[in-house]
């Protein structure tokens, strides 16, 4: 009994500061854009984690989103681009899966990218030649002319606003092949709403299919065999004219 009061009283010396913080940092950034707020809370939590500051499970969810990609059909000789990268769960384990140069992971945080450059080094996958790159929106101005055959966007869709979604579905055609797949996570509710301090935004499937739907994309929820009970939810994302199965 002891034990469990002493670690409550931890855990809260630990995050009554931090959600104290984030609390004026909103307040800071409320008549800013969503992703100037955003990078500036992703600031904060790499300085804390550079790990938890993406989620949890670094080790299961880094495995789990190849896994999930293989079973929706990714291969070696595939590029990939990883939406929102971050300091590389996923990454460390979609670089070595991939042929050499086919990785590349975008952020709008400087500061989890040079975790992520760390961790790169860490575990000697210089070698792979993957790309991290810096952005400042979803208008994907830093890959002129480049496509992809994936695209992986972890934990992502579920933190943004829905004009970011629109814009990020308006630019979709510069950079995901016609014959490609977008994987996306997001959190799934019957009505659309941001999360205190809108760090976390909710939205109905049909929501996001009928945005997708205005800019010719088809939209899905899939199974995620390998991750039972998880908050969010799946989807499956590709041009209107190809051919879409569920898995």
């Amino acid at each position: 009994m002891k034990h469990t009061i002493s670690r409550i009283i931890r855990i809260l010396f630990k995050t009554i500061p931090y959600r104290v913080y984030m609390y004026f940092l909103w307040r800071k950034h409320k008549n800013s854009s969503y992703a100037a707020y955003y990078a500036a809370a992703m600031k904060r939590r790499t300085k804390l984690d550079p790990k938890t500051a993406i989620g949890g499970k670094w080790e299961f969810m880094g495995k789990h989103q190849v896994d999930l990609q293989k079973l929706n059909g990714l291969l070696p000789n595939h590029t990939l681009l990883d939406l929102g990268c971050g300091s590389l769960r996923g990454g460390l384990h979609f670089i070595p899966y991939l042929h050499s140069g086919n990785y590349t992971g975008i952020d709008i945080s400087k500061e989890i990218l040079d975790a992520g450059n760390i961790f790169l080094k860490e575990k000697q996958l210089e070698g792979k030649k993957p790309t991290l790159l810096l952005v400042k929106n979803l208008q994907f101005n830093e890959l002129p002319g480049k496509t992809f055959d994936r695209m992986n966007a972890q934990s992502v869709l579920s933190h943004m606003p829905v004009e970011d979604i629109e814009e990020l579905f308006a630019n979709l055609h510069k950079v995901l092949k016609p014959t490609g797949v977008f994987i996306a996570t997001f959190f799934e509710d019957d009505t659309y709403h941001p999360s205190a301090q809108m760090l976390n935004f909710h939205y109905p499937l049909q929501m996001l299919v009928d945005l997708g739907e205005k800019y010719g994309l088809n939209i899905i929820k899939i199974q995620d065999k390998g991750y039972k009970n998880r908050k969010q939810k799946v989807m499956k994302i590709t041009w209107k004219d190809q051919t879409v199965t569920t898995s």
